[in-house]
């Protein structure tokens, strides 16, 4: 398949460098949460503060993006992506790093907000960037690809963070220098493409340039923009660009996924693991790391499974089977029977989270996208935030495997109401002459 939306396509090499930077800010952007996390316990006693203080840390970098990433989607279909997304990686980097220096806590939660939300406008951008510049089969491998990164990302800071943070609580803040370095290298590697805007979207570009110093430190081809001069216009354009219920069945399954993800796998599950079994911090990482195997293999499949099954059939199919693992999971015997469990769990993840993400970059307008699918990013966040103290709430009245089996139950809810959602939409476009609807 070709690159669309360029004057001067990419092909060969340009083609994978591209998608490498695509991949490697997947990568940092995923960095927020996962290498922090199994610091806290280290960044609490270095800093001699109380646990819920601690856990601000991780609150303070996914609250920003829950209010701010749709206004960064607007301005990133304004601009254009690279306008955004290279700051974002700069800022993302400094701001991590200079934790190392501060030498207050409110000081600190200021830099993760900041940092937080460069976070969201890179996640944001890099599923954006792939409905932009790819189509057909393969959009949906690369975004089933993309999402396979997200999850081993997610699956192997843990144990990157958690073996840092033996050396230093300051140690796993260093690890976002990353994002300095995916900026610079992708800048220095990739030409800048040439644009074919109209006269007013010209205009505003040399408003911008003049306004905007990195502008010439782009890393990525930039796509068009056909946008009005009205901030208002533009949500009530981008509203009515995608089929309302439709749209909205996506963003509840964003939403599920990462709801379970971040408070079923990453919280519930170590808990388990800890009291139940005993396991130590290493064992537990690895273990956790199981799902990230089955999640990068289905993933990877994403297209091919698009040809046998419609869309809404795979989201459902993935919260079904989390439905079945989180069940299997509490009320496993035995440490083989749960790694089973976690096994379903990146099956489910497959199934659900590169699909949701390929059918939205279909039915969204090219000179939308970036607004819409930065909705996307905020309903992940939201996803992210709420899953882990909704979890522990559960569990501090039914206990942890309890949890897990309601929790599965909601699962296969969800999918049902999803799945109904979707397949209600009779206006939806095709995905490789499949109608994002169910047969």
């Amino acid at each position: 398949m070709g690159v669309s939306l360029l004057s001067n396509p990419l092909t060969g090499i340009k083609q994978s460098q591209t998608v490498l930077i695509i991949f490697a800010s997947t990568l940092v952007s995923v960095m927020g949460v996962s290498l922090i996390s199994p610091a806290l316990p280290t960044i609490q006693a270095a800093w001699n503060i109380s646990a819920s203080q601690a856990s601000l840390l991780i609150s303070a970098f996914t609250l920003p993006g829950i209010v701010l990433t749709p206004f960064i989607g607007l301005i990133a279909d304004r601009v254009g992506r690279k306008r955004v997304l290279v700051p974002s990686l700069f800022l993302f980097g400094v701001s991590g790093i200079v934790v190392v220096f501060v030498d207050g806590f409110t000081t600190l939660l200021g830099l993760r907000v900041v940092q937080g939300t460069a976070g969201s406008a890179i996640m944001s951008l890099t599923v954006t960037l792939l409905g932009d510049l790819f189509s057909g089969e393969q959009q949906s491998r690369l975004i089933g690809l993309n999402a396979a990164i997200l999850a081993i990302g997610a699956a192997g800071y843990p144990l990157l963070g958690g073996g840092l943070a033996l050396l230093s609580w300051a140690a796993p803040f260093v690890c976002f220098g990353l994002g300095i370095v995916v900026a610079v290298a992708g800048s220095a590697v990739l030409p800048e493409p040439q644009s074919s805007m109209g006269s007013s979207g010209l205009s505003y570009v040399a408003n911008a340039a003049r306004s905007v110093a990195v502008a010439g430190s782009a890393v990525l081809p930039e796509p068009q923009s056909s946008m009005g001069s009205s901030g208002l216009s533009y949500v009530a354009n981008a509203a009515r660009s995608v089929p309302t219920r439709l749209a909205l069945g996506l963003y509840i399954a964003i939403f599920g996924i990462f709801f379970i993800l971040y408070g079923a796998q990453l919280t519930v599950i170590p808990f388990i693991l800890d009291e139940s079994y005993g396991l130590s911090s290493g064992a537990i990482g690895l273990l956790l790391g199981l799902p990230a195997v089955t999640m990068g293999l289905t993933s990877s499949q994403s297209s091919r499974l698009m040809r046998h099954l419609s869309p809404p059939r795979l989201i459902t199919l993935g919260f079904v089977t989390y439905g079945i693992g989180m069940t299997l999971a509490a009320l496993a015997p035995s440490i083989p029977v749960l790694a089973g469990a976690l096994f379903l769990f990146g099956i489910g993840q497959g199934f659900a989270e590169p699909i949701t993400d390929t059918a939205l970059n279909t039915l969204t307008p090219d000179a939308f996208r970036g607004g819409i699918m930065s909705i996307r990013t905020s309903v992940l966040q939201f996803g992210t935030t709420l899953g882990p103290p909704v979890f522990v709430a559960v569990a501090s009245i039914v206990g942890y495997p309890n949890t897990l089996l309601i929790a599965g139950i909601a699962a296969l809810a969800l999918g049902v109401s999803a799945f109904g959602l979707l397949t209600l939409s009779k206006t939806a476009p095709s995905t490789r002459s499949r109608s994002v609807t169910d047969k």
